[in-house]
């Protein structure tokens, strides 16, 4: 699992974000207007079903969790990985990047996507060149392995190894651009590569049967809640070994703005446990929406761990 920022909530954010999430990625999504991340929970339940009617997403949700962060810096925080996604004007783009550089971490990999913006004029101003270069997946996004490339004059070859890796763990086909015109798949395309999504689907399934995922029964009222906090609590704490699961497990817990605490905060009326309490008052107080799935909190309960 690797986590990702995606900053740009339209149409390709969402689908960028849905994909990331499809295969087990955790994702942040910052966008400048709360419309738009209002619109990305919606839209990715949309995206889910279709998927599900399709055969290509065998179980009800993705394996990744889509959090929706209305503050950049907290998108940006422990990111490996930043795609912008944003609209193709030259000018906002290498303003954001510029920021976005000097905000996330100096080993984050800073990727745009664009179709005709030169990359070069989008990370002129960027800290640490070497590690930008543009990155566009085709559209729809799901379901399509090829991912376009497009090098700066300052990318470094470390960068081209560790976003292929990323990718190609994905099963994604990543492809340099040739020519100035970018690749855009007619309609028979998209539906060949559909097809042969849904035959990798049949085909992994058939091998290994699915477990159903575990999820959160409705939670009526307090005590209900209460009580299956405390048996998910007793369940997964203690004995979380620091293998490759424990680590992940880990990092479950962990609050998804700050990443530094635990998660000890119920956000209500959602009933969503997804941050410490510091940072759970904090969102209250600048009546900020829950990270998952935007509903107004309207208080804040914290949890103890025994």
């Amino acid at each position: 699992m690797v986590r990702v920022a995606v900053v740009g909530a339209g149409g390709l954010g969402a689908n960028v974000a849905g994909e990331l999430a499809f295969h087990g990625h955790e994702v942040r999504t910052y966008d400048s207007s709360s419309v738009a991340l209002d619109r990305l929970q919606p839209r990715l339940a949309e995206d889910r079903k279709a998927l599900r009617e399709c055969g290509i997403l065998a179980q009800p949700a993705f394996v990744g969790a889509v959090y929706c962060m209305s503050r950049l810096q907290e998108a940006l925080k422990g990111a490996e990985i930043v795609v912008e996604c944003i609209n193709d004007d030259v000018g906002a783009k290498a303003e954001l990047m510029e920021i976005v550089s000097r905000t996330c971490s100096s080993n984050s990999i800073l990727t745009s996507s664009s179709l005709r913006v030169n990359v070069d004029a989008i990370f002129e101003r960027a800290v640490y060149p070497e590690r930008c270069l543009g990155l566009r997946f085709l559209f729809p996004v799901y379901a399509i392995p090829e991912v376009e490339l497009q090098l700066c004059a300052a990318t470094s070859t470390a960068t081209l190894n560790r976003i292929r890796v990323f990718l190609e763990r994905m099963g994604k086909t990543c492809f340099l651009r040739a020519g100035p015109e970018p690749l855009v798949l007619t309609d028979a395309e998209r539906e060949a590569r559909r097809t042969r999504a849904l035959q990798t689907t049949n085909s992994r399934t058939r091998r290994f049967p699915l477990v159903p995922r575990c999820t959160i029964p409705d939670l009526p009222n307090q005590d209900m809640l209460c009580r299956t906090l405390t048996a998910e609590l007793e369940a997964s704490g203690g004995g979380a070994s620091c293998s490759s699961g424990g680590i992940g497990l880990v990092r479950e817990r962990d609050c998804v703005v700050c990443m530094d605490e635990e998660r000890n905060c119920v956000l209500h009326p959602c009933h969503h446990l997804c941050t410490c309490a510091q940072c759970g008052r904090m969102l209250l107080k600048r009546q900020d929406a829950c990270p998952v799935c935007r509903r107004h909190i309207a208080s804040i309960f914290r949890i103890f761990h025994s």
